[in-house]
């Protein structure tokens, strides 16, 4: 059970990291993947008379992929800044059925039933507490309504988890956990939801992997953990490689983080 404190001091942090790189999301490779982002919307199949609710939205790409499709989307964040990229990138594209509104995933201002589907993507990593958020998604959405989860997880293995969660804290202090698929597959169960559909594939950010400079450029990481994580990534087990699909080329570190998509029917 997380405290009220300890939920204040991580939207705090969350607010402090993504108020101050709200814009390199907005350009990031892999949150704006467009051929991901079809897929999602394919497998999550709204109904042009659907209202969608984009939890954690970010930068907005999954409520704005999401938008042609529906008749409203929801884009939801506690960050301030990134709401604006969402608004701004809304009306880049000439979208009219998005609007925003801010708040934190463990505790949604909707009411009960209030959505067809419910999405949360590449977020569910920063949330304090990650059962209460998933309670809360299956809480607003309606009887026969989807909830869509994708998200980076971790091993079953104990170590390799523990250095993943390393990695992670490292290159972004605001990271609260990647969890593991039987994790995952509890929350969605728990807040009574039935698991339609489980993909597991890999996060990327091109067709060789994520560069090592941008990920931790783009997260601002300090250079003294900078130098750390390049110390992890070049000294990686054969396990923690394989989990990674790390590749070196010289100075150059390419690696996927391992992903899940879950569609769930409440």
């Amino acid at each position: 059970m997380t405290t009220r404190s300890t939920a204040d001091s991580v939207h705090e942090a969350v607010q402090a990291q993504f108020g101050s790189t709200a814009a390199a999301y907005s350009t990031s490779a892999g949150h704006g993947d467009q051929t991901a982002l079809r897929t999602l919307v394919a497998l999550a199949a709204p109904r042009p008379t659907d209202t969608v609710l984009d939890i954690a939205t970010g930068a907005g790409h999954t409520a704005l992929a999401f938008a042609p499709h529906v008749a409203k989307v929801v884009a939801y964040d506690l960050t301030e800044a990134m709401l604006a990229e969402t608004a701004k990138n809304a009306a880049q594209r000439g979208l009219t059925n998005v609007v925003t509104r801010q708040g934190p995933a463990e505790k949604l201002p909707f009411a009960d039933a209030e959505f067809d589907i419910v999405s949360v993507r590449l977020a569910s990593h920063h949330f304090a507490d990650n059962a209460a958020a998933v309670r809360e998604m299956a809480r607003v959405t309606k009887p026969g309504g989807k909830v869509v989860v994708v998200d980076n997880y971790s091993s079953e293995d104990g170590s390799l988890d523990a250095q993943l969660h390393n990695i992670e804290k490292l290159r972004d202090a605001s990271h609260v956990r990647a969890h593991r698929l039987s994790s995952w597959r509890k929350f969605l169960e728990a807040a009574g939801l039935k698991i339609q559909r489980e993909v597991t594939d890999h996060y990327s950010e091109s067709p060789r992997g994520m560069d090592f400079d941008s990920w931790v450029r783009r997260s601002k990481t300090p250079p003294e953990r900078v130098a750390e994580l390049r110390r992890l990534f070049t000294t990686a087990s054969p396990d923690l490689r394989d989990l990674l699909s790390i590749q070196q080329d010289g100075e150059a570190i390419w690696f996927r983080l391992p992903q899940v998509t879950f569609i769930a029917q409440r």
